[in-house]
């Protein structure tokens, strides 16, 4: 995971963000790029531009849909994980309410976010037996 989180930085780095990033991430993992995929998928940033849904949880549910999109449980499971679990944590889904649009909020909560994230979604892609299981 630790190597994840350096790309993820560097995405950062780079210009992406949460959404775009865990999208890179998964197309990766499949060993593909798809730049058009990735800079769509920064209207899902900030919750859509609006604070609504965090872009960690939208870019992660699009990332196990490049592996098979009709496994509408693993999407259900990835739910259900966050709001569980993460809620439990940051107080809601929306990136405005986890974040309060502070950006020392964002740099200190949104790396521990997408962090968790894509690891559950590496998970599920495990379970489902889409991925082999890591090392």
């Amino acid at each position: 995971m630790e190597d994840a989180m350096k790309q993820m930085y560097q995405l950062k780095i780079d210009g992406l963000c949460c959404s775009s990033i865990i999208i890179e991430m998964g197309l990766r993992l499949r060993g593909e790029s798809n730049e058009q995929f990735v800079k769509a998928a920064r209207a899902l940033c900030n919750g859509m531009h609006s604070g609504l849904a965090c872009g960690a949880l939208t870019g992660a549910v699009c990332m196990l849909a490049l592996f098979d999109d009709k496994n509408v449980e693993m999407t259900k499971e990835m739910v259900e994980w966050f709001r569980y679990e993460l809620c439990e944590k940051y107080g809601s889904v929306n990136c405005e309410d986890i974040t309060h649009c502070d950006p020392y909020e964002k740099a200190v909560k949104c790396p521990e976010l997408m962090k968790a994230t894509y690891g559950r979604a590496r998970e599920l892609l495990e379970e489902f037996g889409y991925l082999e299981p890591e090392e």
